[in-house]
This record gives C-alpha cells, sequence and structure tokens, in this order.
C-alpha cells in the first residue's frame, strides 16, 4: 500500500506575495499617510508638512510649534531683538540672536509622542494582517 502526497505550494506563495505587498505599501505610503494624519487631528494643523520618500521606504514630518507663518514673523522679530540687543550689549547681532532663545521645551510633549506611537502601532496592525483585504 502506497500513500501519495501532493502538496501545491501556490497558494502558500500567493499569501506569503500578498503580505510582502503589503508591508512595501505600509512603508511607502501608510506611514507618511499617518504623520500626516496625526499632525491634522491630533494637532490640529491644516498642512502638515510630511516628506515622503517611497523609493526608500521612509516618511519624516516636521513638527513646529506654531503654523509656518507665526514661525517665519517670530523669527523677524527676534532678529530685530537681536540686532538692539547687540547694539546695547556691543555683540554681533548673530551671537545675540542664539542668546535671545527663550524656551528650552521641547515641541513635542511625551504625552503626543505616546498617542503617535499608539496611532502607528493601531495602523500597523489594520493594514499588515493575514487576511484578505477587499476580496
Amino acid at each position: 500500500m502506497s500513500v501519495q502526497i501532493i502538496i501545491d505550494p501556490s497558494e502558500v506563495v500567493a499569501s506569503l506575495t500578498q503580505m510582502l505587498g503589503r508591508i512595501d505599501h505600509f512603508k511607502r505610503v501608510d506611514v507618511g499617510m499617518g504623520l500626516s494624519d496625526f499632525q491634522t487631528q491630533d494637532m490640529h494643523r491644516h498642512r502638515p508638512f510630511t516628506m515622503r520618500s517611497r523609493a526608500k521606504g521612509m516618511a519624516t514630518t516636521k513638527i513646529r510649534q506654531h503654523s509656518l507663518y507665526e514661525m517665519m514673523r517670530s523669527g523677524r522679530f527676534r532678529a530685530r531683538v537681536a540686532k538692539r540687543f547687540a547694539k546695547t550689549v556691543h555683540i554681533s547681532p548673530t551671537v545675540a540672536r542664539e542668546y535671545l532663545r527663550y524656551s528650552t521645551r521641547p515641541i513635542l510633549r511625551a504625552e503626543m509622542y505616546a498617542v503617535l506611537g499608539e496611532r502607528l502601532i493601531r495602523l500597523r496592525d489594520d493594514e499588515i494582517t493575514w487576511e484578505k483585504h477587499g476580496g
């Protein structure tokens, strides 16, 4: 008596290929969208600055204390104050501008880092699963 077992690996290969596609899409698209969504929904930014390098599978976001317009305006104000301060103390305006920094607190509080981490983990768990997506 002989037993013959035939194994068709096509389903396993298709499943692994589909998972690799999901991982590739996650790192190229979903991470950047998650960073932008975090700034839009949790930090109430209208136009978050997120750089996406899809070829490398990386995303970077710039988090500012205020809008870019407010940051530029305060930079010009700080330059004027530094120029006046430099005249009174007799130092260069560049040195005075670095001297006149008011806050050393981090821009993003620890609570917001935790929210960002939870959001990205939730996004990973939703997007990278072994179940079939959409059909």
